[in-house]
């Protein structure tokens, strides 16, 4: 975890967790973040991951596993990178309906991109390794359930890589869809950008993009912080909450280039436009669009 940049550890103290606190203090690297409530454990790891790249709350079986959930679902929604430690109960008493059992399987199975147990300390290496890539790559929470009896025992050595491969492939669009944009860009003389919190580091090809069609910028609430500044084709924001500026540009426009928005774009959209979406997530083609829209995909 320390490899990994993991700063801090926002958690609660207590039953199944206090070994992992104990090996975090001996070890020195990290920060135990005491909070007062999980649930605020879980929003702090949100924020710092959508700030810094990758975070990690915890909380101890039942109500810690409870009272998490909130800000996970918060955290998995929002793309932010966040490994949550679920300690639980001791392995002997899984499925006896010991005092405050839970199921973080199922518990946490909606809210995360990768959600398992360790039942052994020889597990525990490669499932971190895999939780981190997960929570990384894919811009989720990854769950980690450790009992209790399991963090009292001897670490035993990784059998694999225990790096965090941070992989940054050049991903480009195939001939096809880029002729398919340039011809739409000709063939129309309004056109409006719109910009997604994916598109947060390409202010540079944002601006070159607007400046040669002479295009508005508008974007999304998290994309905000990334587009406006030293950006002189910028409109303001719009999505759920927005101003007028950045609304008329969108609504009188003949075409929109939806820039990466993991949102449903529908919710501010005009009808009777024609939009194209530049997107890494294929899952999301059409979402939330109407029908009568034309729609590409790239």
């Amino acid at each position: 975890m320390v490899e990994a940049g993991i700063q801090r550890i926002y958690a609660v103290t207590g039953d199944s967790l206090n070994h992992v606190n104990a090996a975090v203090h001996r070890n020195g690297k990290i920060k135990w973040i005491h909070v007062r409530h999980e649930e605020t454990a879980a929003y702090a790891a949100g924020a710092e991951a959508q700030l810094n790249g990758l975070a990690c709350c915890a909380g101890s079986s039942g109500p810690g596993h409870v009272h998490l959930i909130n800000g996970l679902y918060d955290a998995h929604r929002s793309s932010a990178s966040v490994l949550a430690i679920a300690s639980t109960i001791p392995t002997k008493e899984f499925g006896t309906d010991f005092f405050q059992e839970t199921n973080a399987i199922k518990l946490f199975d909606d809210c995360s991109c990768y959600n398992q147990m360790a039942t052994t300390p020889a597990q525990l290496p490669r499932m971190l390794q895999a939780a981190l890539q997960n929570a990384v790559h894919k811009r989720g929470v990854a769950v980690i359930g450790l009992p209790g009896d399991i963090t009292d025992l001897p670490a035993e050595a990784a059998e694999t890589t225990t790096v965090l491969f941070r992989n940054q492939p050049v991903i480009r669009p195939s001939e096809d869809e880029l002729l398919q944009l340039a011809e739409l860009l000709k063939s129309h003389k309004k056109v409006t950008i719109y910009c997604g919190f994916g598109a947060a580091d390409a202010l540079k090809e944002v601006i070159q993009l607007a400046e040669k069609l002479k295009s508005p910028v508008a974007y999304s609430y998290k994309a905000k912080m990334a587009i406006q500044y030293d950006n002189q084709y910028e409109v303001g924001l719009t999505g759920l909450l927005g101003i007028p500026s950045a609304y008329h540009a969108m609504h009188e426009c003949d075409l929109l280039v939806l820039l990466a928005p993991i949102f449903h774009i529908h919710l501010s959209c005009p009808l009777k436009i024609r939009l194209f979406k530049l997107t890494l997530n294929p899952k999301t083609s059409g979402e939330g669009l109407n029908s009568i829209w034309d729609f590409a995909e790239m």
